[in-house]
């Protein structure tokens, strides 16, 4: 009897959390929002780039490839400031330090230089949005944030594929550090190791409570 309460009540907190957490997604996740912001801080520098490179790059296929990038980015982040207005969430003002110095160092290269520049530092930054929007879009609990960060994973992918075409891109270029936003630290595994155990256990007292699918009682003899 003790054993069927426990899982009983595990069952029952299960379902209502089940129903409850997707019902209060006001409160977004962290992934959630270090997305848009992320996104709106690469857009603040990576757009303004991307017209530089349009203009200045020697190699037109660099040109090319940049102005391409440059009306994708402002189409992003319309859809971007569509879904931060909705969840009312504040998006920051101007990039990361990291993403300045980024743009710094490609205005002040010229020639070949510049080229490289801005192919490769480009494509490290989408590298890193890649892995944080397919992130979101496999965990997230709000549909819109989902359908956003979709959008975000076939834009980023889209311009690696468009950046490496023009034949300059580096092999170790994408292999830079996460933002300390872009990473999980110790509670949030935590909490996810929480999370993991407590379904376990209410999916073993639902089992416990329905039965096993197929099985029959064994018939007592008369």
């Amino acid at each position: 009897m003790p054993f069927r309460f426990v899982a009983l009540f595990a069952a029952t907190t299960a379902l209502v959390l089940g129903c409850a957490l997707p019902a209060s997604a006001g409160e977004l996740q962290q992934a959630d929002r270090t997305l848009l912001m992320r996104l709106k801080q690469h857009t603040l520098w990576a757009t303004p780039a991307s017209r530089l490179a349009g203009e200045r790059a020697t190699n037109q296929r660099v040109r090319a490839v940049a102005v391409r990038i440059a009306g994708d980015q402002a189409r992003l982040d319309v859809a971007l400031r569509a879904v931060a207005d909705r969840l009312a969430i504040t998006l920051p003002a101007e990039p990361t330090a990291q993403e300045r110095t980024w743009a710094g160092e490609i205005s002040a290269d010229s020639g070949d230089a510049f080229d490289h520049a801005y192919v490769n530092r480009l494509r490290a930054e989408y590298g890193s949005l890649f892995g944080l929007a397919s992130a979101v879009r496999a965990g997230t609990r709000d549909d819109d944030v989902r359908a956003f960060a979709q959008t975000a994973v076939d834009t980023s992918l889209g311009h690696l594929t468009l950046l490496e075409s023009t034949g300059l891109a580096e092999t170790t270029s994408l292999l830079v550090s996460a933002t300390e936003d872009d990473t999980l630290d110790g509670g949030d595994i935590t909490l996810g190791a929480v999370f993991v155990a407590f379904a376990a256990v209410a999916t073993f007292g639902l089992l416990r409570l329905l039965g096993t699918p197929g099985r029959t009682q064994p018939r007592t003899r008369r």
